[in-house]
């Protein structure tokens, strides 16, 4: 039997340890939206740049003035969930790239055993 090749973007760890192939173009609801939702850690980037602008428009009289309709409750609850909601999807895409690299590595490892148990063979 051939050691099993390194893990790549086409495999995931199953349950119980064991690497299962997927199919491209074959995409549950949930990864898609696990995706979309790891999308969104830019948006945190977004909401710390709305906040400045909130903070300028209280330093500066001129931008307190034309900036006014911002200065509600309304968009600094909308600021911080976009900042919240940042920092979780940053937090999910980070998950999802240590899942990948441990299937890589357990990918690896197994490969690595494989090899050593040839060579104890011979």
């Amino acid at each position: 039997d051939k050691p099993p090749a390194a893990a790549s973007s086409t495999m995931a760890q199953g349950h119980g340890g064991e690497i299962q192939k997927h199919g491209h173009g074959q995409s549950s609801l949930l990864s898609f939206l696990l995706r979309l939702f790891t999308g969104l850690k830019n948006l945190g980037l977004l909401g710390y740049a709305l906040e400045a602008v909130l903070k300028f428009s209280h330093v500066s009289h001129r931008a307190h003035h034309k900036l006014h309709f911002l200065d509600t409750p309304k968009v600094h609850f909308i600021v911080v969930m976009m900042i919240l909601t940042g920092h979780l999807a940053e937090h999910v895409h980070q998950e999802e790239e240590n899942h990948h690299q441990e299937a890589r590595m357990a990918g690896l490892e197994a490969r690595i055993a494989a090899l050593q148990g040839e060579k104890k063979m011979q």
